[in-house]
């Protein structure tokens, strides 16, 4: 029997030198940041780290806190075994 619901897995990410940084600043706050904050900390274009942001959360590595001010949580860091 096909079930609708799907399950959530995580999916692996690529870890490029964008990816690695926005990582990072989420380590430094541990674990919240805005994509504002990303933006301006990663040094990078707001298109830029928004794709990396959506490739997170499809994966379910990040989940919005506060949708309305783009405000994030790691769930989990995909560099972490």
């Amino acid at each position: 029997m096909h079930s609708d619901k799907m399950s959530h897995q995580q999916m692996p990410v690529k870890i490029d030198d964008v990816m690695e940084r926005i990582l990072d600043i989420f380590e430094e706050t541990d674990g919240y940041a805005t994509t504002g904050y990303l933006v301006d900390e990663a040094d990078s274009t707001r298109p830029t780290v928004t794709k990396r942001l959506d490739r997170l959360y499809a994966a379910d590595y990040i989940e919005y806190v506060h949708e309305p001010t783009a405000f994030w949580q790691l769930k989990k860091d995909p560099r972490s075994p």
